[in-house]
């Protein structure tokens, strides 16, 4: 199989906080497809699995209008244009919880969705303190932070309970080992 051709106009059009980018391709049999994708071209993600010195998780507890309900969540968010996924990942990190890592682990990148542009990296963080308690949020931020178990974040992952249970893969075996010891 091989990749579509992506041809112009690529249209990108903001909604409310969203936006949106129509891309028109040709596929294998030469047919025109246009797809509507969320997210600019090329847009990054961070998240990161924060473990404090105690072995508690930082979970980012936010509503959500999707599911519309309130839902664990990894703390990241946009890699700023320009700007290194780790230094983005420690910046985020500050800013929802307060936190800053001890040691920091790349763990790996994915796509969460095939009809979005963007790319999540994902960083384990372990020996994690709080340096402030003054969270710098958006506007449009309501973030409650908490710190729940190893096994109560692999729990969420498995049961509806959060987002980013992609990046609880990624760690998964690390966590287990870390619950273990």
């Amino acid at each position: 199989m091989k990749p579509w051709k992506r041809i112009d106009p690529t249209i990108v059009a903001k909604i409310d906080r969203r936006t949106v980018t129509l891309k028109t391709f040709i596929d294998n049999r030469g047919d025109q497809q246009v797809f509507a994708l969320l997210h600019p071209d090329g847009q990054e993600f961070v998240a990161v699995i924060a473990v404090t010195t105690d072995k508690k998780v930082l979970i980012a507890r936010q509503f959500r209008p999707g599911p519309e309900k309130v839902m664990d969540e990894l703390p990241g968010g946009f890699v700023d244009k320009g700007e290194a996924p780790e230094t983005a990942l420690r910046r985020e990190l500050l800013e929802e919880t307060g936190y800053v890592p001890g040691e920091l682990t790349y763990l790996g990148a994915y796509y969460k969705d095939a009809y979005m542009n963007a790319k999540w990296h994902v960083f384990l963080a372990v020996d994690c303190t709080r340096q402030t308690t003054k969270q710098v949020l958006d506007d449009s931020e309501d973030v409650h932070i908490d710190l729940i178990s190893i096994q109560q974040l692999l729990d969420n992952a498995r049961h509806d309970n959060m987002t980013d249970t992609t990046a609880v893969l990624y760690a998964y075996e690390t966590l287990k080992k870390m619950e273990d010891a």
